[in-house]
């Protein structure tokens, strides 16, 4: 009882921190949102489950911008990629959305329109809570103000030969310093909805379709809404 207790003044500390990091960025802040999951209840993905998913998700993402680029060799993508995901042991792991775009290497397979591969492209901000939750990102989330960057560590995973040297890189960082960063995100969040719904600028430059997207991802990372499947992950703020 004890512990549980203490997990959750964790988790009332833990918005306070965040608010008061909210704060400093002069982003709107709801005082009446309600904490999170505390250690005790938060699924969190085990590194073995977060590096599959962030893997199969970060090949599909590519694979769908080289849809929107006309000067792009789909088939060519398609195949790339669904080779290294076959080299990396990952063949089985593509959502049933994800497996369109990795169908494309026979030419005959129906094109996703471009709003899909538009979606589908975005995930890649799904895909940065959970390299950065695994420490294929060493350093900590940029301020979600513009879109990530993440070649250096896609390099890095596509020169791995095996899924076990992949892990090998992997440090998953401790439950309590990823709740931190889904707090934060349920916070940024509902600060941009709350723009979107007044018509507003979201405060603090933040880009709203970064935001919604590392939201989404994290929570499928704790397990949050019981988020399991992944191409219908949802928010909630």
């Amino acid at each position: 009882m004890a512990l549980k207790q203490a997990f959750a003044q964790n988790a009332i500390l833990r918005k306070e921190r965040s608010e008061k990091f909210l704060n400093k960025q002069n982003i709107k802040i709801n005082p009446h949102l309600p904490v999170i999951e505390d250690e005790t209840e938060a699924k969190i993905k085990s590194p073995e489950e977060t590096v599959k998913r962030a893997v199969t998700a970060l090949f599909a993402t590519q694979i769908a911008m080289d849809c929107l680029n006309p000067e792009a060799d789909v088939k060519e993508s398609a195949t790339f990629f669904g080779e290294m995901l076959a080299r990396l042991g990952l063949s089985d792991e593509p959502t049933p959305e994800e497996k369109m775009f990795f169908a494309l290497v026979n030419e005959n397979a129906p094109k996703p329109t471009a709003k899909f591969a538009s979606d589908m492209s975005w995930r890649i901000e799904m895909v940065i809570p959970l390299l950065w939750a695994c420490g294929i990102i060493s350093e900590d989330l940029s301020y979600p103000d513009k879109e990530s960057e993440y070649i250096e560590q896609a390099r890095m995973i596509a020169a791995c030969d095996n899924f076990d040297e992949l892990m090998q890189k992997v440090n998953m960082r401790n439950p309590s310093k990823i709740l931190d960063k889904a707090d934060l995100l349920f916070r940024m969040d509902w600060a941009c909805v709350d723009a979107r719904l007044r018509g507003e600028i979201p405060s603090g430059n933040l880009n709203p379709d970064v935001v919604v997207e590392q939201h989404k991802g994290i929570n499928w990372l704790i397990g949050a809404f019981d988020a399991e499947n992944w191409d219908k992950v949802k928010p909630h703020t």
